[in-house]
């Protein structure tokens, strides 16, 4: 196996700015869809279960759509083509949105979002992988600048609420999948050398014990932030928090991550995978117990903090396992199965219920994220048992 640089002349910097560019429109997007795009719906009339039931429809189209694509990247040897075609595809698939007039119209229209869009986020990681495997590129220090995107893009859609509809949420978020498009257009092309992948090799990668350990473990720890992710707006809403301050609550928990990104490097060869999913764990516990007593103002923003770790040390630590665990020619592959079938199908069992439960009990229901990063902690611990650091297929 080897990787084959889209040209000699790229330097390290210009492969970096791009990939960096990347993560910039993508994390656009983000940093209005997490925050407001559960606004939008309730303007459309959606109750909290519809928009669980819309949350739960998507991740499980990525189960069937994501594998199956990032199997045939890795069968090819190419990132940059797939995410032209899936990020074009999503910006024409998503306007379909506005013509919907029932919850089974939106369910149709959420699926067909999430076999598109569902990859592009592990190909764009594991685009970034591979060159950071054979340039002096820290994933951490160009995934960071995604970060940012996110913090002005969620202060900019709360200021947006403040003194505008509702309504603007979608046709910006349409531009940013068109924007997306464009930044995929210039993407390095580079390439694993394409070698046949036979569907033996991935079912031994998805059945290895640590693999599903380790999917199990990343499963539970970013499962626990759906509560906050689907309902977290409408929940400080209902409490009386204004939208522009939503924005920066959103904005302050990713400005901790980006500080753990700025030394993720650093931190993640000090910590090792397993200790930083630890580290995730009870940063989960301390978050979501708080957030299931309290939406002052302050003690919001001090509890927002905490993303750094509940996400951030839990995202560097499943691309060290990846980096470290996996073959870079399965790379893809084991990007895929991490985001479909892992979080994807975690997330999309879980999430009906908890629409459910925050319809019955409100903050109530970060509860039952309390137990999820209890239970990804334990996890963690028998991963650092049982983990030598060494590849675990070859």
């Amino acid at each position: 196996m080897s990787v084959q640089r889209d040209s000699a002349k790229q330097s390290d910097f210009s492969v970096g700015v791009r990939l960096s560019l990347f993560y910039i429109f993508f994390f656009i997007n983000a940093g209005i869809y997490m925050p407001f795009w559960p606004v939008w719906l309730e303007s459309r009339g959606m109750d909290p279960v519809d928009i669980g039931l819309l949350f739960a429809v998507g991740r499980f189209a990525r189960v069937i759509s994501s594998p199956l694509i990032a199997y045939g990247a890795d069968r090819m040897g190419t990132r940059r083509g797939p995410l032209l075609v899936l990020s074009g595809s999503t910006t024409v698939i998503f306007l379909l949105y506005i013509l919907c007039d029932s919850v089974w119209q939106y369910a149709a229209v959420a699926a067909a979002v999430g076999l598109a869009w569902g990859t592009v986020m592990p190909l764009g990681d594991s685009l970034a992988i591979v060159n950071t495997q054979t340039r002096k590129i820290d994933y951490g220090r160009v995934r960071l600048w995604g970060s940012v995107s996110f913090i002005l893009a969620a202060f900019a859609g709360g200021k947006m609420l403040e003194f505008g509809p509702e309504s603007l949420i979608f046709w910006v978020l349409i531009a940013s999948f068109a924007a997306l498009f464009v930044v995929c257009t210039v993407l390095p092309d580079t390439r694993v050398e394409a070698e046949p992948i036979h569907m033996s090799g991935v079912w031994r990668l998805f059945a290895h014990p640590l693999f599903a350990l380790f999917m199990l473990c990343s499963a539970l720890l970013q499962t626990s932030h759906l509560v906050v992710y689907n309902y977290g707006t409408l929940h400080w809403r209902a409490a009386g928090v204004d939208d522009g301050m939503i924005g920066l609550l959103w904005a302050t928990g990713v400005v901790a991550e980006v500080i753990l990104f700025a030394v993720g490097a650093r931190f993640v060869n000090r910590m090792g995978p397993g200790r930083l999913f630890a580290i995730a764990a009870v940063a989960g516990v301390l978050r979501w117990t708080i957030l299931a007593f309290s939406t002052t103002l302050p003690v919001l923003f001090v509890v927002q903090t905490l993303h750094a770790f509940t996400f951030g040390a839990a995202h560097l630590a499943a691309m060290a396992f990846i980096a470290n665990a996996i073959p870079a020619r399965l790379s893809a592959t084991a990007q895929s199965l991490h985001g479909s079938v892992a979080l994807s199908v975690a997330a999309g069992v879980s999430a009906p219920f908890l629409g459910y439960l925050y319809e019955d009990y409100g903050g109530g229901a970060f509860h039952a994220m309390t137990v999820f990063s209890l239970a990804g902690g334990a996890c963690a611990l028998i991963l650092m048992r049982r983990w030598d650091g060494r590849k675990i297929v070859e």
